[in-house]
């Protein structure tokens, strides 16, 4: 009886052995699993970052262009008007200094 006792003791620590090996073996794989699915999740948020940060890019790009062209029609709107401005006065001066030599 008593090596029956001392069999089925070895026999649980073996168990015990064997199953503690394969926690540790299954520990790892569950660790490189989860290296693996952030390695791929890190390369997804990049590429999702990179495609975000071009489309901000280009949205800037064209309200800068926006701007830009707004800003040259406006410029070219006083232009237009100055040189209005200054042929109305041109004629007017024109006018006064006719007018004084005629006096």
């Amino acid at each position: 009886m008593a090596m029956n006792t001392i069999e089925k003791i070895r026999e649980a620590e073996l168990a015990s052995d064997e199953a503690e090996k394969k926690a540790v073996v299954d520990a790892d794989n569950i660790v490189a699993h989860a290296e693996d699915e952030a390695g791929e999740l890190k390369v997804n948020l990049t590429k999702q970052s990179k495609a975000k940060a071009e489309e901000l890019i280009a949205d800037a790009e064209k309200k800068s262009e926006q701007i830009l062209n707004e800003a040259k029609e406006e410029a070219s709107k006083e232009s237009e008007q100055l040189r209005s401005s200054v042929e109305a006065k041109k004629a007017e001066a024109i006018d006064l200094i006719l007018g004084d030599l005629t006096s």
